[in-house]
């Protein structure tokens, strides 16, 4: 039973299991005794599990070096922020924070212990546990020298993984003065006031350069509302019509989207009277004629209507 547990949750997290995973899933200490005496299962770190015969890949050790440390720790610093796909920052060293003492020990490994780390600041992308951008965004600042960190956090701003507003919200939560990077932190939101628009991503331009080409007529950042209210603020709009385009990340948006939120952002944009195309990025890369002709539809059905 818990075997077929303990292979789900390997899937899940490229081949290995915590123990803690197991415990939670509601094995006794006979069950996980029978696991690790299996020829199925090897034990590595000191509360891990892989499954013999799983790719041993770079994302599995940092798998196992995240999972090694015990619930709530996540991958951090420059680490998370290679996964979240900034350029310039590098997996290796695997830097880790967590609230407890591990007593796995690894020269590739790199642990911050800290006393707090709230779960609104904590997620999961690509099957490992990872600190969010906005701590990422600090880790980042209590590492490299300001300028640095600062190109850093503008690639997560101009991929829509962090947003001033949201940042804003996490000094208020984990800003206390006096921690690593909390200055930079400030420094950052000093230079952009509330309403700034951040670089402009190779996802969005691409999209932009697409739809461009097929003759639509476009602007891009655009704020959207009634005169009593504003609904947002989107990627790009068709001028001359209400249709509104919003461009999606596949891999980050799972991990980082707020379902509940994202309608009611939907709707109040729709109740202005816009049309919302949704974009995604395999289709921008892959499949440009399914984007130009998703959002063509799109203004002929809204000059249709006029």
């Amino acid at each position: 039973m818990f075997d077929e547990a303990a292979i789900r949750l390997a899937e899940r997290h490229h081949g290995v299991v915590s123990i803690r995973a197991l415990r939670d899933w509601g094995a006794s200490r006979s069950d996980i005794q029978s696991l690790r005496d299996s020829r199925h299962w090897e034990c590595v770190g000191t509360s891990v599990l892989r499954r013999v015969g799983s790719a041993s890949t770079e994302l599995q050790r940092v798998t196992i070096a995240v999972l090694d440390d015990g619930p709530g720790s996540v991958l951090s610093h420059s680490s998370a922020a290679h996964l979240w796909g900034v350029r310039g920052c590098s997996l290796a060293p695997i830097h880790v924070v967590t609230t407890v003492s591990s007593r796995y020990r690894s020269a590739s490994v790199r642990r911050h212990r800290v006393r707090r780390l709230p779960a609104e600041w904590r997620t999961e992308l690509d099957g490992i546990p990872i600190a969010r951008p906005e701590l990422t965004a600090l880790q980042l600042f209590a590492s490299f020298r300001y300028e640095k960190a600062e190109r850093l956090v503008d690639a997560l701003w101009s991929m829509r993984l962090l947003s001033i507003a949201s940042i804003g919200r996490f000094v208020v939560d984990m800003g206390r003065m006096g921690r690593n990077g909390t200055a930079g932190v400030r420094r950052y939101l000093d230079d952009r006031p509330q309403g700034d628009r951040p670089p402009e991503s190779g996802l969005e331009s691409r999209t932009i350069q697409i739809l461009r080409s097929a003759g639509l007529v476009l602007e891009r950042q655009v704020d959207v509302g009634s005169e009593d209210r504003w609904a947002g603020r989107v990627d790009v709009r068709v001028v001359g019509t209400t249709v509104v385009v919003e461009v999606q990340s596949r891999r980050h948006h799972t991990a980082l989207s707020d379902v509940v939120a994202d309608r009611a952002r939907r709707v109040a944009i729709e109740a202005a009277g816009f049309t919302v195309v949704e974009v995604w990025d395999d289709e921008v890369w892959t499949r440009p004629n399914v984007v130009i002709d998703r959002v063509r539809r799109a203004v002929a059905d809204d000059r249709a209507r006029r």
